[in-house]
């Protein structure tokens, strides 16, 4: 009983590690990219697991971890990028599902400011 045990609860740590696990590998944007295509890759490395990648871009506090459950942005369509104090705000309209939080269906943005690093991260988010 204790071996059927033991090996179950070592299937369940297998199975969370491995659905834990980056499913894609996306490139970081370099300083020639702009505000849209960082937006863009933080997206797709968010959708992907690639969590190094999107903690690179997101300068927000807090980090996306191995078990972190984030929500997944579908039908992405790039809308106009506004400059708010200076700083570019990126629109998109989208579909949300899954994760620890509840975001409606539609118009989403994120705000960028240039580091020092040269490259664009994303300062804050909000319904436009």
């Amino acid at each position: 009983m204790w071996v059927e045990l033991a090996a179950g609860a070592g299937a369940l740590v297998v199975g969370a590690f491995i659905w834990s696990a980056p499913r894609g590998d996306v490139a970081t944007p370099g300083p020639e990219a702009t505000p849209e295509q960082v937006v863009r890759a933080y997206i797709d490395a968010v959708n992907a697991r690639d969590f190094e990648t999107a903690n690179t871009i997101d300068a927000r506090p807090g980090d996306l971890g191995r078990f972190s459950r984030p929500m997944k942005t579908h039908d992405v369509e790039m809308g106009q990028t506004l400059t708010e104090n200076g700083r570019p705000h990126v629109l998109f309209t989208a579909d949300f599902d899954g994760g620890d939080g509840t975001v409606e269906d539609g118009v989403w943005g994120y705000y960028l400011e240039r580091g020092r690093d040269g490259l664009w991260h994303i300062i804050d988010a909000g319904v436009a």
